[in-house]
């Protein structure tokens, strides 16, 4: 697992708001580089980082969100929004992956679990983001952070098979997994508009759920 090191989330979160006081020392900026990938790939404890100008209120597209937004979102759910969602989208599309070709059914099981629940969660995440005028910023695209699965791990993950397969992937999935419970911890202690919230308390409680599935 990936760990990732601690100043460079915790400051660039701390212009968002209040994700970056509820932050537990810990959280992780974007992944190490990958020669460093096997070590660094999991952010213990508290919120995992966007690198910096990557959150809204840090530059760039999410300075440009954090100023128009609506009154009733604040920066903390800006950060979260932006980054659960193409989370959950690059997530979503390995968990098809792994429907189709693992070698575990219980793997192939939790996965098409993953597909569906996490997929419905993903179109109200796309909505809300919407409602906040949010829609068009990706500050997040193409990083490489904990819980994001990057194009050359899927490409690994397509070249791979059966026993392997399910070792890899199933690290990708718990990675996804525990990360989305910690900045669902964050955006239900720190956010403000009640959707928002109320979504981060769902996704919370279901992947906790699909993590205690997952095979250790």
């Amino acid at each position: 697992m990936r760990r990732a090191f601690v100043g460079a989330a915790v400051a660039s979160l701390a212009v968002c708001g209040a994700l970056a006081a509820v932050a537990v020392p810990g959280a992780a900026p974007e992944r190490a580089p990958a020669a460093a990938a096997t070590a660094a790939r999991q952010a213990p404890g508290g919120v995992a980082g966007a690198g910096p100008g990557a959150a809204a209120g840090t530059g760039g597209a999410g300075a440009d969100v954090a100023s128009t937004a609506g009154p009733a979102f604040n920066p903390t759910d800006l950060a979260w929004l932006q980054l659960a969602a193409p989370m959950t989208e690059q997530a979503v599309r390995l968990a098809r992956l792994v429907t189709a070709r693992a070698a575990s059914p219980d793997l192939r099981e939790l996965a098409a679990a993953v597909a569906g629940a996490d997929g419905a969660e993903l179109s109200r995440l796309h909505a809300l983001l919407v409602r906040a005028g949010a829609d068009q910023a990706r500050p997040h695209e193409g990083h490489d952070m904990p819980g994001m699965t990057t194009a050359v791990e899927y490409t690994a993950a397509e070249q791979d098979s059966g026993a392997a397969f399910d070792r890899l992937v199933g690290s990708y999935l718990r990675e996804y997994l525990e990360q989305s419970v910690r900045l669902a911890d964050s955006e239900c202690a720190a956010g403000r508009e009640p959707a928002t919230r109320g979504l981060a308390a769902d996704i919370r409680r279901n992947r906790a759920a699909e993590l205690a599935r997952l095979t250790p």
